[in-house]
């Protein structure tokens, strides 16, 4: 045990070894605590971006559903619109049949 203890000289550099230890120990800390806050930033990114996708996905049904209101509202407009043309072509046929008639 003593001849590991003068092969370093611990007796000489005892300060400097123990120094040297503590700011390893502290540089492994450290990155510790960096991986741990890439971890946090990576997990915040990610729920923003799901947040993002969530808001989009939201939007994209809404207009898919006023879509889906409007082709309504304009097919009920094209059968309104058929209506009253054959209804004024009924007219038409009414006054010029009785017109070619006399």
């Amino acid at each position: 045990m003593k001849d590991w203890k003068e092969t370093i000289k611990w007796q000489d550099r005892k300060y400097l070894y123990i120094t040297v230890v503590l700011l390893i120990a502290m540089v492994v800390y450290q990155q510790f605590l960096i991986t741990d806050l890439q971890e946090r930033m990576m997990n915040v990114e990610s729920s923003a971006y799901d947040d993002q996708l969530n808001d989009i996905r939201y939007e994209a049904e809404t207009a898919l559903r006023q879509n889906e209101e409007q082709d309504k509202d304009i097919y009920l407009l094209q059968k309104h619109s058929a209506d009253q043309q054959y209804r004024t072509m009924g007219l038409e046929w009414d006054v010029y049949g009785k017109s070619s008639e006399e």
